[in-house]
């Protein structure tokens, strides 16, 4: 990164650091002149930072007059580019400043309107804290925790480029809890670290495209003739898409299968990070221009300059060549970009929706990418004949360095899962070592990654080793250099099949989900419109690229980060459930595990996703019960056409389990309900007595033979049959257990005669007889 970048990122993210500051009790003066005084007791040597913190006001520029080269007015520029894009008002009226209005949730206005849920002011810890209803004004004492937790840490950080990162985790800690804009005429739904992150962002893309025209004379060229600048492709959106991540993940063998399964998921999510990083160094700037990564998916904000086209396209394909050597045509990363203007990332004019067109164009030119994806000389790699000619890996079928009937890849894949789960620090470095665990390739050469501890990798780095750069996983390690932390979904009962399997409640069963939010792709490009709005500029008045970089990073919080505390309890203060993820990222999810807890998963998810959500997101689901031999393959392929199932549901919203074809798909509220709140219990209550188990399964077994068959025949139930099954249970009317069966034959005659309540008794009995056939295998 070049020098002046540098500080201008360091300036732009710490350019309203005097707002916490104020809102602590700080002394007199505005935001700006209260940020330069906190930063200047820490950095009093860092005057273009402290340009940029004291100055980035067009008030205090005209007044200070800064020469016309001075970063201020970079900075200035790309922060109002950044809050044009996310204070907007929320009437017609000014507003006054209210000091500790707290920050809403960024859902508020996503897919409708869902006010009234505010954020709670907590560091972010990495703990579930759900949108608080409640919550109506902070304090001072809050604010202040966070000024002295960030004087002590940012007094320490030095201002190089291998401290960025690290600086952005700090923020993020102590910043994205509190609203970047206090006033009550303005939505406070974009936090002040997504502010900051944002205008970090833009100002790098700035000082970038001005340094390739040569281009000195900033005030002229951002503040005099700002109209003019706005209307510049100085931008480019970029963006980019694995291919293939279905079929690399399910190309597994049923031996260790679930542990090859979840190491492959974090190969691609790890390879996906990397790329993005080696890019972003490639083309000056940092991971504050990083929009959204997760799902096999990325959206950068980059410079429109020759050298960073020359340098995406020059790394995209030396990324693809190593892919097709090492994994032939089974994967394969597009990339595309477009380049846009200040006033499309504010979405300027609204009513002509250029925001949701540069998306469009992006997404176009991806799309071009992935139907042309070689050239003749790619063609002829992936095509040229095998070296050895001798046996295939039994995984992948690749047939060169084989060592018991694997490839090196595949073995790695077994090996590696343990080490995900164990170690919480990624080492990159472009020095090979012997105790490496891969490689991947670099814009040149290869760099070599290593699953560490925290205590090996300051030995490492203090050893004076070519680091390229460290991953911790979901935690902050205060003082490691290079240190970026990565949100990863690793919750993990068991490794083991026949383990999960063991812990099922009722029949060894294994559950096989997967679930995906409904309509991200709209909601992620339009979610933000106002349905209702008078005139098409009211109707966009909220999409905006603060919104969707603040709306993509609670999704990833949520999926890679607070899923590991839903699913072990620690959320809602419940038992730990007998699950495994596979993968959780992006919008979707893929777990396996004892039956009835993969189940519960389910629920656990999508209940807590509609809470953070605040309602403005749905997500369905599939869930497949298989034995624990059972190839994953086959079960991901089952619990992949249940999810589809429920998603053709017309709300969608909805739980497809066992099998497509018989029809157990349903809303959410009506699984709940019907299901296991009304049906099940009744089942269980009548049922649950040792002297009638066994007659009771088979009755269970003849009743469930007479409503399978009234849903096939349209309806018609052999009425006589079904009563005689039911006569025959009945008690002597002097009997203690006369009363409920009563009630159990009643609910039964009730629930038979009609379609909807019949289907959600058939699922209940299914459940039931699951439930109920202790420890049996078949």
């Amino acid at each position: 990164m070049r020098e002046e970048t540098l500080q201008v990122c360091f300036g732009c993210l710490l350019h309203d650091i005097g707002k916490p500051v104020y809102r602590a009790g700080g002394d007199s003066g505005n935001h700006s002149r209260q940020g330069r005084a906190f930063l200047g007791q820490l950095w009093p040597e860092e005057k273009a930072i402290l340009d940029c913190v004291g100055l980035h006001h067009a008030a205090e520029l005209r007044e200070a007059r800064p020469p016309a080269d001075s970063l201020a007015w970079i900075a200035c520029a790309a922060d109002n580019l950044s809050a044009a894009a996310d204070r907007r008002k929320i009437d017609e009226g000014e507003g006054s400043f209210r000091r500790y209005l707290p920050l809403s949730s960024v859902f508020t206005h996503m897919n409708g309107e869902h006010p009234g849920f505010s954020v709670s002011p907590y560091p972010q810890d990495g703990k579930l804290r759900q949108p608080d209803p409640a919550l109506k004004e902070l304090n001072a004492q809050q604010y202040q925790a966070a000024v002295e937790a960030l004087r002590l840490r940012l007094g320490a950080l030095p201002r190089s480029e291998e401290w960025l990162d690290s600086l952005l985790c700090l923020l993020e800690s102590y910043t994205s809890m509190f609203p970047s804009s206090t006033s009550a005429g303005e939505s406070p739904d974009i936090s002040l670290f997504d502010h900051l992150k944002t205008t970090a962002a833009i100002g790098c893309c700035i000082s970038e495209y001005l340094a390739a025209e040569g281009e000195r004379d900033f005030k002229r060229r951002l503040f005099t003739e700002e109209k003019a600048f706005r209307e510049e492709k100085a931008f480019l959106l970029y963006a980019a898409d694995f291919s293939g991540i279905q079929r690399f993940l399910y190309l597994v063998a049923s031996d260790k299968a679930l542990r090859s399964l979840r190491s492959r998921s974090f190969f691609l999510e790890l390879a996906m990070e990397h790329y993005i990083d080696e890019l972003l160094q490639s083309c000056g700037v940092s991971r504050a221009n990083l929009l959204y990564s997760g799902g096999g998916h990325c959206y950068l904000l980059l410079p429109n300059t020759a050298q960073v086209q020359q340098a995406a396209e020059s790394w995209n394909r030396r990324f693809n060549d190593w892919l097709g050597a090492e994994f032939g045509a089974a994967l394969f990363l597009a990339h595309g970009w477009t380049p846009c203007s200040g006033n499309e990332l504010t979405n300027t004019p609204a009513e002509n929706t250029p925001y949701k067109a540069m998306f469009r164009r992006v997404s176009a030119a991806v799309s071009r990418h992935k139907l042309h994806r070689y050239d003749a000389d790619q063609l002829r790699m992936l095509n040229r004949p095998s070296q050895t000619g001798g046996r295939e890996c039994k995984v992948c079928g690749r047939s060169d360095r084989l060592i018991d009937d694997r490839c090196p890849w595949c073995r790695l894949f077994v090996n590696l899962s343990e080490k995900i789960q164990t170690k919480d620090i990624y080492f990159v470095s472009r020095e090979e070592t012997q105790a490496h665990d891969f490689a991947l390739p670099a814009a040149e050469g290869l760099v070599y990654f290593s699953l560490i501890d925290e205590k090996t990798a300051r030995a490492r780095l203090e050893g004076g080793e070519a680091v390229a750069r460290i991953y911790s996983k979901n935690k902050v390690y205060t003082g490691l250099r290079y240190s970026t932390r990565l949100y990863v979904g690793d919750y993990a009962y068991s490794n083991r099949m026949d383990e999960l399997a063991g812990s099922a409640g009722g029949i060894r069963r294994i559950g096989v989900c997967r679930m995906d939010v409904d309509d991200l792709g709209q909601s992620f490009v339009a979610g933000f419109e106002q349905a209702g709005a008078a005139d098409a500029s009211q109707r966009q008045h909220f999409v905006t690229l603060s919104r969707t970089a603040a709306f993509s990073r609670q999704l990833s919080l949520f999926f890679k980060c607070y899923i590991n505390e839903i699913l072990s309890g620690r959320y809602g203060n419940k038992p730990p459930l007998a699950v495994t993820l596979v993968y959780s990222g992006g919008d979707d999810v893929f777990l396996v595990g004892a039956w009835n807890d993969a189940l519960e998963a389910a629920l656990r998810i999508r209940d807590a996703l509609r809470i953070f959500s605040c309602g403005s997101l749905t997500i369905s689901g599939g869930l497949c019960i298989v034995a624990d031999h059972f190839p994953i393959r086959l079960a991901a392929e089952r619990a992949g056409a249940l999810e589809a199932r429920a998603k053709e549901e017309p709300d969608k919203d909805s739980i497809a389990i066992f099998d497509p074809q018989q029809e157990h798909t349903y809303s959410w509220a009506a699984f709940r309900q019907k299901v296991l709140d009304e049906k099940l219990p009744l089942l269980r209550r009548f049922f649950h007595r040792d002297t009638q188990l066994a007659r009771g399964k088979a009755f269970l077994y003849r009743l469930l033979e007479l409503l399978r068959s009234a849903q096939e025949a349209d309806g018609r139930l052999q009425l006589a049959r079904y009563a005689y099954l039911l006569a025959r249970l009945e008690p002597a009317p002097s009997a203690p257990e006369h009363a409920a069966y009563r009630q159990f034959a009643d609910a039964m005659y009730r629930w038979a005669l009609d379609r909807e309540e019949r289907q959600a008794l058939i699922t209940a009995i299914y459940i039931y007889v699951y439930e109920s056939r202790k420890g049996e295998t078949q």
